[in-house]
């Protein structure tokens, strides 16, 4: 079995259908049956059925996600596949301290829930807006960012792939003028916060409050910060990674070049859709990248692995 990494998604990554793969496997079916139990509402049915403008609304697909995540590693785990490092993009993180360890279950639920409350009071004072700016390297599009005052680059998730975030209305300003620069495509997400700015700062230093006392557990698989690009040893880290997150950037294009330098060539998306998968390929033309779904309906993709026995 060759060097994995597990990737687990965040929002965005969202759609109507996405634990269709799930059903047949009992684990997957009680971790929502448990989450259905906190949030008062039947979210493997709005994952399955939508409608999608319901899951598309932040609260929901953040919780849509990171259950799904959860899911689709408890079914990993049942296939006896382990993983060497592992990391979550955005809200993803949620899921990955889940999968090591670090939080249980019903922590790493409260905190996708808590973060997402925190953050709606702060998307009411400033309605947000996130937009992808695909073929401009991050120098041009830091430099049109400087020529608005609540614009700011939110993560960088591969050389040519840069996500700003800001107020709606001059986010709306900017996109065009990232075209003149040269972007070969900006395309607006379906997120209404201002996630990974400074205009999420209240709701880190909330969350960080919230947390304060929580007990979390050294990670049992190697966990690496997509904030810093740096493993996460301790409790403490693991406070600061979740709290900073909301408004600061993501470097998500160091954490798969550093697990490449770590020696990991495979690399599964463990959770919904394939949006990281498509980014391990643009980063990594060598690498092996697959998602969750695709081991869900055929494991001989990957070497030495004989394939889901469901349940």
């Amino acid at each position: 079995m060759p060097e994995i990494a597990f990737l687990f998604p965040g929002q965005g990554s969202q759609s109507v259908g996405m634990a269709q793969g799930l059903t047949g496997h009992p684990e997957a079916r009680e971790i929502f049956r448990q989450a259905g139990g906190v949030l008062d509402f039947d979210l493997l049915e709005l994952c399955l059925n939508g409608p999608e403008e319901e899951l598309a609304q932040d609260f929901n697909a953040q919780m849509a996600v990171h259950v799904s995540n959860c899911a689709y590693a408890a079914v990993l785990k049942k296939m006896s596949l382990t993983p060497g490092l592992i990391s979550g993009f955005s809200l993803g993180i949620f899921s990955a301290l889940v999968a090591a360890g670090s939080l249980t279950f019903e922590q790493g639920l409260e905190g996708v829930k808590i973060a997402a409350e925190k953050m709606s009071e702060e998307g009411r004072s400033h309605h947000g807006a996130m937009a992808a700016v695909i073929g401009l390297p991050e120098q041009e599009v830091q430099a049109v960012c400087r020529e608005f005052s609540r614009v700011w680059v939110a993560s960088l998730n591969t050389a040519q792939q840069v996500v700003i975030s800001g107020e709606e209305e001059e986010v709306e300003k900017a996109i065009p003028l990232f075209v003149q620069r040269g972007a070969l495509l900006v395309k607006r997400l379906a997120i209404g916060w201002a996630i990974h700015t400074p205009l999420m700062e209240r709701a880190s230093l909330a969350f960080a409050e919230v947390i304060k006392d929580w007990r979390i557990f050294p990670p049992q698989f190697p966990v690496l910060s997509y904030l810093r690009g740096k493993l996460l040893r301790s409790p403490e880290e693991i406070k600061t990674e979740l709290s900073a997150q909301f408004s600061q950037t993501n470097y998500w294009h160091k954490v798969l070049l550093g697990m490449a330098e770590a020696g990991i060539h495979t690399f599964i998306e463990a959770g919904p859709g394939n949006v990281l998968t498509q980014m391990v390929r643009w980063v990594n033309r060598s690498a092996r990248a697959i998602t969750a779904e695709e081991i869900l309906k055929e494991g001989s993709r990957i070497p030495g692995f004989k394939g889901p026995t469901g349940g």
